[in-house]
Parts: C-alpha cells; structure tokens; sequence
C-alpha cells in the first residue's frame, strides 16, 4: 500500500512539473549549453557501459570531458531518437515527432518545402527570447535544404537564411548534411584516388605517395611554411590540411608555386563551404579562409568566440552542433586524439576496422574540443596539474550533451547491429546517449533509467528558462514533450517513470518529380537505399553500389529507362534476381517502433520484389507494399544488452512469422499477448492523434483566408518554387513537381473551409 501511495504520488509531482509548477531555481538565469553529435550512438559510449571489447585503436573512445560532464550531472540510459538526423534536429526545438512536423528522414537536395521545417513551427529560440535569452547555433543545422547544393527548381525556401528565420539570433556553420566527399588529389597536386584520407601522408604509411616533408601552402598559396616531420610535424600533410592548406610533396617555400594547387576543392572535414546568419545569404567559397580547417576545430572556435562575447547579465542559449562523426570518416586533427597512434585510421576507403578506428578518433575530437570550449569561456578550468574540473554549480550553466541517431553501418560496435543501425528503428539506429549537467541537478553522478525521448528536451529547456511551453505553444500544434527536469532535481523520481512508452519512427520525404532518383546499395551491410540522390554520394560518400543514371554496373541498368538507371530498390532487386545475385536488404517506406518498460514492437511496411512476378519493370507494378510486425524483449544490460534482432543466429522476435499488422500474434499468450496489444494501442493511439489537414500549412487547424495570404507570400519569396504551400505534392493532382503555382492555388480555394481541426487533445 505504501508503495502505491509513493508511486501515485511521484506520478502527481510529475504531472504538476509538466503543468508549469516548476521547482525554484536561481534568480540569475541558467546559460544553457545543448551539444549535440551526430551519428553517435549508445553503442560508442564506455561511458554509458558500452563500446566493444577492441584494444588499441579499436577501443571505446576515451571520452574525459563527457565522463567529467556526467559526474557533474545526470546520465540519461534509455533515451530514444529518431533513425536519422533532420527528424531529431527538428524534434530536438519543436518538441513533436515526425508525424507532425513531417520531416520523416535525412533532408537531401531534391526534398521539398513540405517535407523540411515549416517556419510556423515554435521553436525553442523563439519561446527563450521570451525570457530574454539570446540563441545561437554553431556547426551543422539540417532543419531544411542546403544552399550548398541547389536544385532545379529550387528546394530552399529560406534562401540559405533557414536558421535564422527559425528563430536563432545567429547561425555560422553548415546547412549540409555531412561534409563532402574526400578530395582524393588532395588539393590538386594528384590524380583522383591518390590520397584516400584527403592530405599527404607520410611514407611509413605510404611509401609510394607519401612524403615527410613539403611546403605548405595556405591563404590561396599567398603564404607558405616549411614543414617535415624531422621539423616537429608529426604528420606534415595532415597538420598543412588542419590549417587550411595544400602540402606540395618533397618541396620547399622558396621554389615556384606550382600551377596546380586548387583550394575551390572540397575535403570532408577540412574544407567546407561555410556559412553565416545575419551576414550573408549563400556559403562562402571553399578558398576562402574562414571554410578551411578542421570541422570539430572550426565549430569549438565558433561557439567560444561567441560565448566570450556576451554581456555577463543576459542569459544565452548555445547549440553546438558538431559535424563529427558523420561521413566521411576521416582522421582527425593532431592534438585531439587520446587513444594511442598506430598505422590503423589512415585508409578512408571502405575498411570496417580503419572506419572504426577513424570513428574513434573523430568521438574522441569532439570531446577534446568540447573541454576547450567548456576552459576558453570559462565554464569549467584546469587544475595547477593541467585536469580537467567541470563545477555545474560555479558555471551557472546547463549542459545537455545528446545524439541525433544511432551510428552507422561498419563503426557500429559490439554486440550492437551494423546492419540495423541509422536508418532503421531497431536499437542500433535509435538508441542514444544522453547527458544533462547544471546547478538544479541533485546528487549527481547518477543513472535514470527512465524511458526518455529527445522530444522531452524540447520542454526541458523551457523548465530551466522559468517557462511552460505549453502555455507558449498553440493548442492546434499537438506536443509530444514530456518532463526532464524532475529527473534532475529528484533523485527518487526514476522509481516512478514519466514516460510509460517511447515512440520512433522513419519515414521518405516528398521529392519532386523533376528530379530523377538512383538506388544505392551499401556494400557492407548489403543494404538498398534510394537517401543518396547522386552517383558521386553513394559510392564516395558511403561506399556504394550506384544503380541509378550513369551506373557502371551493366549496359543492361545503365540503359533502362531512357538512361536513368534503376530508381528504386525494389528495381534493383529484380535485377539481381535476373542475374543470380543476393538480393539486397530494404529499408522500409515507413517504420515505428514503441516501447514499454520490457517489450518493442516494431511495424515496418516495405516494397520490394514480387516472388511470383520478378521481372524488371518500369512502372513498379511487380512490386509488393507488405507490412509486418515484430515483438521482441529488450533490455540496457551494460555491455550485452538484449537487442532486437530479426533474423539470423540472434533472431529473437517474439511473433510467428507472417504479413500484415498483428500476423503472428495469435500465438502469444498471457504476459506476452497483455504487452503487445498494448504496444499496438499505443502505436495506434499515437499516429491517429494526427489529423490530416491539407492547406493548414500555417497549423492553426483551419484552412482559411491565412493560407491563402501565406501562399502568396511564399510564392513571392520563392519565385513560385516549392513552399509549404505546394499543394500537388499531397497529391492533389497526382504530382510533386516542386513548384507553387496556379495549380496549387486552386487547390488550395477548393479546400478553403474544409479542415477545421481542435487538435488540443494532442496536449
């Protein structure tokens, strides 16, 4: 009985934080610290009791400023994102899963207006101002399409000024989603595929092309240094390329500069085409300085260069958002590397044991950084011995340190799933760590184990500004947000979780008709994918097979319609099966998942080959839409948690084999059938909280007199481009066609009055 009286009563406390009554915090405003690593998941983390059982190079990250953060904090076990990275970025602000914002996976160049932020979203820079806080964001955003790449017609509404027309008083980063491909000529000094990481090496590593001392050339060659390895450089090509410069081999400064340096060539990490709001619109050129340097490097500078400049009585909120450890892996700068060097992490081709050794060095980058950001602005200090003291209390200072998605394919470690990491909704593509440090954490250095979901970070931050979201957010935008912050200011509150389940999902984006997709299938986990729209990013950029326009793999797919390849994987499938070839793993069209405290369920709706009718077809119709589900028994055991595994010598799917929603299920019993439907009511329960409102693209629930005004407005900003207001592509004339014109304009008359939506219930 006591036991219940406790548990009803921490259920109520919940309630009452989520509900605005906040427990009393400081006069003077928390700063907030939100840092945020992409494709790095749980699996990566000996701090969260994970990472693999490698040595060397092969080891978990050493990672000394997140374990300090921690110490000082909270460690968040059971965090939940999405499978891939704009989905989070926008849940991360918005405190809304994909189903409502609809940004469903990764935004590539050809996705639309519909299928990135809307500008009608509340964001969480925009609820702070409110407070009187001041709102940054350094590194890569991915909220919408970047200006990197344009389109034709044009798929960027924001005119390259997305973050700060989303509310932040300032963006200086990058609007791409990964860096860009390695420049294998590493400047222009070789022929393509000379320099697999990007720079020189030396010749202990390669003996052919390597060189342990050159000139370096840096400021579009206007100035030069001497360096070698005899000369204190460790790696003369690697540290030329960290500061922004071409290494001419076996040269020295006072010789002719030769002709063919290129600094207007990209290179992963070192060479970006950086961008910065208010200021400017579109990305600076790769030559100049400013995009040169390591990524991590840059994105560290940015952050400290800003905070430092901030008047002592107004609250900030900084997001530095670190590019690492996307694709492309390549090694990082020297100096921020902790784990012992050896000829390992030097090929950036498709290699499992070098991509994770790469991996490690890049985690290990960020944390490295990290504590020089934490040190330069005063945040944390060294002590007389040079170690590192972070005192949340001193800094007056909420640190949040999360993930954006699981990470990826080959760098996946033990005994986490490589072929069901980002991308998927298994617990390798979705799983998270999650770190929250600041002066209203009680007894720190503790474990929840809670059920938690990015979007609670959303509410999070406005508890620690003093502010309930909900009373800032309009009732028609259905939140999914629940509270953080009694986790941190209760120690007790984990006896009693907030969340009873946890929700994801992954969907495709709406992308214009114009423009002509290619699958790829990613060679080390035999995986087809149409996210990579171009040749030159599937095989560079992630080690795949390109089937698409231009393919090198027969004259037969080059040829096939019209010469665009085969644009989608149930496409190459059929071709496979044509030749006798393994046919490649899909990921689905969409993907849930949700959780309770001991069961996942996992509804998946995929389409691919047709058994009976496998021949290769234009038009897809020997292609099937099959939906399944599977049940499985998860855990966060440290080093061997039980994962969900569908087939293979760890299948452990709880349900018989068969298609459509609940097949299989007729077998469970007891506990198990009491759980899983649950879950599926759960799931239901969650996706019919939606109401579909075509033309409500302002989200005020109505279609009305605004939409229409809206519509011009955006028409005239785009030049009649995609907006959010592209009605054909919700197929109401049976095409996307990345263009808001007269089309969409009666469309959008013809729906005039018929969405009058009261989505309050969504609360």
């Amino acid at each position: 009985m006591l036991k219940q009286l406790f548990r009803a009563f921490m259920t109520a406390a919940a309630l009452l934080a989520g509900a605005g009554v906040l427990p009393a915090m400081s006069a003077e405003k928390p700063n907030i610290l939100f840092v945020i690593m992409d494709d790095v998941g749980i699996d990566q983390m000996k701090l969260f009791g994970y990472g693999g059982r490698g040595v060397g190079p092969l080891a978990p990250p050493k990672t000394p400023t997140l374990n300090e953060i921690a110490q000082a904090g909270v460690l968040f076990r059971n965090t939940w994102a999405s499978p891939e990275c704009s989905p989070s970025r926008v849940s991360f602000f918005t405190g809304r899963y994909p189903l409502r914002h609809n940004v469903m996976a990764a935004i590539l160049p050809p996705d639309l207006a519909i299928s990135q932020q809307s500008p009608y979203e509340t964001t969480t820079p925009n609820i702070l101002r409110k407070a009187g806080y001041t709102s940054a964001l350094f590194g890569k955003s991915h909220f919408t399409n970047s200006p990197t790449y344009p389109q034709d017609p044009s798929t960027d509404p924001y005119d390259g000024t997305a973050v700060t027309q989303l509310g932040w008083d300032y963006f200086k980063g990058w609007y791409d989603g990964g860096p860009s491909d390695i420049d294998t000529t590493a400047g222009g000094i070789a022929a393509t595929g000379t320099y697999k990481c990007g720079y020189v090496p030396t010749t202990d590593i390669d003996t052919v092309n390597g060189a342990d001392s050159g000139a370096c050339y840096t400021d579009n060659a206007s100035v030069c240094t001497n360096m070698s390895t005899g000369g204190g450089y460790k790696s003369p090509g690697l540290s030329c390329l960290a500061a922004g410069g071409i290494l001419h081999p076996i040269a020295s400064c006072g010789e002719t500069v030769p002709t063919n340096l290129d600094f207007t060539k990209q290179n992963g990490y070192y060479v970006s085409a950086l961008a910065e709001n208010p200021g400017s619109k579109g990305p600076k050129s790769p030559a100049d300085p400013a995009s040169r340097g390591y990524r991590t490097t840059l994105e560290a500078d940015f952050a400290i260069d800003w905070i430092n400049k901030q008047p002592k009585d107004k609250p900030w909120m900084v997001t530095l958002a670190f590019s690492a450890a996307h694709t492309p892996y390549q090694p990082a700068a020297p100096g921020l590397v902790s784990t012992t060097s050896t000829k390992l992490g030097n090929n950036c081709s498709d290699s499992a044991t070098d991509s994770r050794a790469l991996m490690t060095q890049m985690v290990e980058g960020i944390d490295t950084e990290l504590q020089r950001v934490l040190v330069e602005t005063g945040l944390a200090k060294k002590n007389r011995n040079g170690i590192f003291v972070y005192d949340a209390k001193v800094a007056n200072t909420v640190i949040v340190v999360v993930a954006d998605n699981g990470s990826f394919a080959n760098n996946v470690r033990l005994p986490f799933d490589p072929a069901l990491s980002k991308g998927t909704v298994y617990q390798t593509g979705v799983w998270v760590p999650l770190i929250v440090a600041g002066p209203m954490v009680k007894s720190p250095n503790r474990t929840v184990r809670s059920m938690v979901n990015i979007v609670d970070l959303f509410q999070l931050f406005g508890e620690v500004a003093g502010i309930n979201v909900r009373d800032k957010v309009p009732a028609t935008h259905g939140l999914d947000s629940k509270p953080l912050l009694p986790y941190l200011t209760r120690p007790w509150q984990d006896a009693s979780p907030i969340r009873t389940t946890n929700f994801t999902q992954y969907g495709t984006n709406t992308r214009s008709t114009s423009h002509v997709d290619g699958a790829c299938v990613i060679k080390s986990v035999n995986t087809c994918t149409t996210l990579f729209p171009t040749k030159d990013l599937c095989e560079n950029g992630y080690s795949g097979i390109w089937y698409g326009k231009g393919t090198d793999v027969s004259d037969d797919v080059a040829s096939f319609d019209s010469g665009n390849g085969l644009t989608t994987c149930c496409q190459v499938n059929q071709y496979r099966y044509s030749v006798d070839q393994e046919l490649a793993a899909l990921l689905p069209d969409t993907s849930y998942g949700v959780r309770n405290q001991l069961y996942k369920l996992i509804r998946q709706t995929a389409t691919n080959i047709n058994p009976q009718s496998p021949a290769l077809t234009v038009d897809g119709e020997n292609c099937i839409s099959v939906t399944t589900d599977e049940f499985y028994r998860i855990d966060q055991k440290p080093r061997n948690p039980t994962l969900d595994h569908p087939t293979g010598v760890k299948a452990n799917n709880l349900l018989a084999s068969g298609t459509g929603p609940g097949a299989g299920s007729s077998q469970l019993s007891g506990r198990l059938k009491a759980n899983y439907n649950a879950l599926v009511k759960s799931l239901t329960d969650t996706l019919n909280s939606q109401k579909a409102c075509p033309g409500d693209a302002n989200l005020d629930g109505l279609v009305n007199v605004k939409d229409l005004e809206n519509q011009v407005k955006w028409r005239a900003i785009t030049k009649d481009t995609s907006t959010w207001w592209d009605l054909t592509s919700e197929g109401a004339d049976g095409h996307a066609d990345g263009y808001t014109d007269s089309l969409d304009q009666d469309a959008l008359l013809s729906l005039y009055g018929s969405c009058t939506l009261a989505q309050g219930q969504y609360r």
